[in-house]
């Protein structure tokens, strides 16, 4: 099994960052396309990035400040049931690193490239996002 890993330094404190992954306000100034559902235990995101690609995560874990862990409900090719998580700790000059883990690939997935290549594009938003609020 493949477990694919992200990580992102963010020049702003741990609850900026937070909000920007568990707010859908927040959210939808960073993501593409719209986001519905809610980000609470228990409940359904939807993302949808254009027309006819949509990605769904139940959140099953949130640890305020800390870590968002999600598992994937709907989405393209073999990423259901995979899980989410991203967890931020506090560095020395005062930013924040993300570090995002996106599990249970088979080796040799052919959606496996494209969903590592989407992760970088993602948090490169994100990172835009909370430096420019």
């Amino acid at each position: 099994m493949v477990t694919l890993k992200h990580a992102v330094k963010i020049s702003a404190p741990r609850g900026a960052v937070y909000q920007a992954l568990t707010d859908l306000e927040a959210m939808r100034g960073w993501h593409l396309g719209t986001v519905e559902g809610a980000i609470l235990a228990g409940q359904v995101m939807t993302l949808t990035p254009k027309p006819g690609q949509r990605f769904s995560w139940r959140t099953d874990r949130l640890e305020p400040d800390a870590a968002i862990i999600q598992t994937e409900v709907e989405g393209p090719g073999s990423s259901v049931g995979k899980t989410l998580t991203f967890t931020l700790s506090d560095l020395q000059d005062g930013s924040t690193q993300v570090d995002l883990t996106h599990g249970e690939w088979l080796e040799g997935d052919d959606h496996l490239p494209f969903c590592n290549t989407h992760w970088g594009e993602v948090l490169h938003r994100l990172k835009s996002h909370v430096e420019k609020t």
